[in-house]
């Protein structure tokens, strides 16, 4: 069976919300934020192949904007118990928040995305409470 290269937002993440899937069990593989599922055959014989440069990295508001109400809670409800972290939990960060310019802003990195991806940074502004992520 020949092999297909694919880029990195295709078969290994999530079609609703762009989260690595997970293998479920052995036939099926599931979205971990949002529980959408497939066949686990939809990516055999598959292999991935990225090319990662500086155009790739971007900031964008949180909550991630979906439109459908469960996948929106699921978020939502991500989002709050990772910012119930206590605050010095987090380091200070020499960035600016896009929305008031405050200078020094909190953040905590996750992998959210395959391991040979960069980590997320999630910021959030002490001054106005603004939360904004970045891949990097």
């Amino acid at each position: 069976m020949a092999t297909k290269t694919h880029h990195q937002s295709d078969f290994m993440f999530c079609e609703i919300c762009g989260t690595m899937l997970s293998f479920d069990s052995r036939k099926y593989i599931r979205c971990p934020l949002c529980n959408f599922k497939k066949k686990a055959i939809a990516i055999a014989g598959k292999e991935i192949k990225y090319t990662v440069s500086e155009e790739n990295k971007t900031v964008s508001e949180l909550p991630f904007p979906f439109h459908d109400s469960k996948l929106e809670e699921s978020w939502a409800c991500h989002l709050s118990k990772f910012l119930e972290k206590e605050q010095d939990q987090w380091q200070d960060y020499n960035v600016r928040c896009p929305k008031c310019s405050n200078k020094g802003v909190y953040y905590h990195t996750q992998q959210t995305r395959s391991a040979d991806e960069g980590q997320t940074m999630f910021y959030n502004c002490p001054n106005c409470g603004y939360n904004f992520t970045d891949n990097t």
